[in-house]
């Protein structure tokens, strides 16, 4: 019988949510309950409310990321 990790059940989900941004370098972690922490390799991206976060929010902001890594 197998047992389920509720953590590891929880990250498959986040990295999931990455699509292929978390073969960019991007993961997620939950800090809290209630938020997500967006993270670039070791750098704090920004932070996203659990409850209003997308997989489309979460797209743009890997991507807005990117676009300005480029820029500078």
């Amino acid at each position: 019988m197998a047992i389920y990790d509720k953590e590891q059940g929880l990250q498959s989900i986040l990295n999931a949510a990455l699509g292929e941004y978390q073969s960019k370098g991007f993961r997620l972690v939950e800090p809290t309950d209630h938020c997500l922490s967006l993270y670039y390799y070791d750098e704090l991206v920004g932070s996203l409310s659990q409850g209003g976060s997308t997989i489309p929010a979460i797209h743009e902001a890997c991507r807005e990321y990117l676009e300005r890594l480029e820029v500078n």
